[in-house]
């Protein structure tokens, strides 16, 4: 198994990374490839819940490229990912001459148009779930500023020159997409099925909450497409007594944020309260009005299904990742907004906040589970792969 990000109780790829891996070991020996310090938080967990499966660690290092900014920031990350491909390839090559794999599965960070080192070895291939064919919807596309565009421009770019070499997508046995419009982007012999990432959430327990606040969350990275300025945008009509928006995360746009704070007069309305710890922010999101995830091309976020999850109602666009999960919870509270030009979106996205504040649906007694079961769909892939490959030994 190839995950590049792999580690408990992070939240987003290293949990779907994680609980690929857990999955797997219910029934089979797995051998895992990823970065050293995701190989001690795993052997950390396998010390006190040893899988039924033997798990090996196989560490995997990627270059050190330093820290960057905007368009240099994007190309040193995708470098430095496809640098760690290579080296996982030859890693799982040799690995292969010495144990004789059955399947071969890569998991995160998994796009349609990215190089994927393991489909190097000659084993039935599951791949996925593969993202990256979610574009930002055009009439928002001012809401990214210059950086944003920028980068927006340069990864489109390559992803039209990239997934044409794509050999995992030309070979692999069973295909995964996280949405479908990553779905129709990918060009396979196999049959594309689509499985969102964000099923793969394991909250556990419900936090300890008192009833619902009038807190509108936002958690996500501060990233021109994750929509953070679209999302303070709409609190410009949100007319809720007392509803403050809490934007949970770092990143480049913060700047951005705050001159929008300021500009919209809207100091006493929004938060940047930065990154808290994932429990903390668990706790938050149970306890919340509303998650506001105004996302511009989001492929299957954690957080959504996170909050989905834990019956916190959902406002999002209808667009990508998030309308995907909402059909995997169809009985927790969600909005879908469909993207409009800036100003139209903000009010719609405020009127669905508005509703959820004033009827606040109550917390659930216990986690509401998907229709659909990632570890049970990583395992029956794994016997479609193996009948198509002609093996499997257990």
């Amino acid at each position: 198994m190839s995950a590049y990000a792999c580690a408990p109780d992070e939240g987003s790829e290293p949990e779907v990374g994680f609980q690929a891996m857990m999955a797997a070991a219910r029934c089979h020996d797995v051998w895992i490839l990823t970065q050293r310090h995701m190989a001690e938080r795993v052997r950390q967990h396998l010390t006190a819940h040893q899988p039924a499966g033997n798990v090996q660690l196989e560490v995997v290092d990627p270059p050190d490229t330093g820290r960057r900014d905007g368009v240099w920031e994007l190309a040193l990350t995708q470098w430095r990912h496809d640098q760690w491909q290579r080296r996982a390839a030859a890693r799982a090559v040799e690995l292969d001459r010495r144990v004789d794999f059955d399947v071969v599965h890569h998991v995160t960070l998994a796009a349609y148009w990215m190089r994927t080192g393991v489909a190097a070895v000659s084993k039935p291939l599951v791949w996925g779930p593969v993202g990256g064919g979610v574009e930002p919807p055009l009439r928002l596309a001012g809401e990214l500023g210059f950086k944003g565009l920028t980068e927006w421009s340069v990864r489109s770019s390559v992803r039209r020159i990239a997934s044409r070499a794509s050999k995992a997508a030309r070979d692999a046995a069973v295909v995964f997409a996280q949405n479908q419009a990553t779905a129709r982007r990918i060009r396979s012999r196999a049959d594309v099925v689509v499985l969102p990432n964000g099923i793969s959430v394991n909250i556990g327990a419900l936090p300890s909450v008192s009833p619902r606040s009038h807190e509108i969350v936002f958690a996500g990275r501060l990233a021109p497409w994750k929509g953070g300025l679209l999302a303070v945008r709409a609190m410009r009509y949100v007319s809720w007594p007392g509803a403050v928006l809490r934007l949970f995360g770092e990143g480049a746009e913060r700047r951005r944020i705050l001159d929008g704070v300021r500009r919209w007069n809207l100091q006493d309305r929004v938060s940047l309260e930065g990154r808290v710890p994932r429990h903390e922010l668990l706790a938050r999101i149970a306890r919340a009005g509303a998650l506001l995830h105004p996302s511009l091309h989001e492929e299957s976020p954690i957080a959504v299904a996170e909050a989905l999850a834990m019956g916190t109602p959902l406002v999002c666009l209808d667009h990508g990742g998030p309308a995907e999960l909402i059909r995997q919870w169809p009985t927790s509270p969600s909005a879908a907004i469909p993207p409009g030009w800036p100003d139209a979106t903000a009010r719609a996205l405020a009127a669905a906040v508005d509703r959820f504040l004033a009827a606040s649906p109550p917390v659930p007694p216990v986690c509401i589970a998907p229709k659909d079961s990632f570890g049970d769909r990583i395992l029956e892939a794994y016997e479609r792969a193996a009948v198509i490959g002609g093996r499997m030994r257990r």
